[in-house]
């Protein structure tokens, strides 16, 4: 629905900007070329959010075609680790445009890194750490991340926990998992790190000291923070 009323604001913003060129009479200069002005910027903003929303529902769409994790598992398979749209296309039932998109989002999440060939007209995409799994992780089978499953994560990766570790033991979406954990940092439970570290991935999510062990949060503050982080994915229809 959004990207519907983003594309009828572009077509509406690009009329009122060629009305402004295309007063004439007495109509003041100045108001012609704001009309323009105004008009084709916001023209502009509305067709990139279309663009956005689209990329960002193909993600959505496609995850019934191959999940985030098995699509960077492939990587993991792959000799020399690297892939391009093309490739991941001919290994999978999505098309090059599908998986352009969900590389990218991958990409843009810091879960893979980017590089060109010489023309810069072909990318090709390699993981940004390994994917290392801790088996016996004893998560609550809800289909979001709840306060005691990242304690748990934490614990069992000792307070290091990047977002390839949220995913190998989660299986959750991408999109998914950094919504949530945006949530988490505004309600002051973890905090995030860019931070250089060898053979691992830059990006370092932090649980704060007095979330570290789920015995000390009382069952009323334990269902709040669940029950609010729940809502906001119902509300931006990442559940259903």
């Amino acid at each position: 629905m959004k990207k519907y009323l983003w594309f009828f604001a572009g077509i509406l913003s690009t009329f009122v900007g060629v009305g402004g060129l295309l007063l004439k009479g007495d109509a003041p200069k100045i108001l012609t070329a704001s009309m323009f002005l105004v008009g084709m910027t916001f023209a502009m903003i509305a067709f990139i959010m279309v663009i956005v929303s689209r990329s960002k529902q193909q993600t959505q769409d496609t995850q019934r075609t191959i999940t985030d994790l098995a699509l960077l598992r492939l990587f993991e398979k792959q000799p020399g680790g690297l892939l391009s749209a093309d490739m991941i296309a001919e290994k999978t039932n999505l098309t090059k445009g599908e998986a352009t998109a969900r590389l990218s989002n991958l990409s843009t999440g810091g879960l893979l890194i980017a590089g060109t060939n010489p023309t810069g007209m072909k990318y090709f995409y390699e993981l940004s750490a390994p994917l290392e799994e801790i088996p016996g992780i004893e998560l609550s089978g809800e289909p979001f991340l709840t306060i005691e499953d990242l304690q748990n994560v934490f614990i069992a990766y000792d307070y290091k926990v990047s977002p390839h570790d949220l995913m190998v033991t989660t299986g959750l979406p991408w999109n998914m998992l950094s919504r949530e954990m945006q949530h988490f940092r505004k309600q002051g439970v973890v905090e995030v790190a860019y931070i250089q570290r060898p053979g691992d991935s830059n990006k370092q999510y932090i649980l704060m000291e007095k979330y570290h062990r789920s015995e000390e949060l009382d069952l009323e503050s334990r269902t709040r923070i669940n029950e609010e982080v729940k809502q906001v994915l119902y509300d931006e229809q990442f559940l259903v």
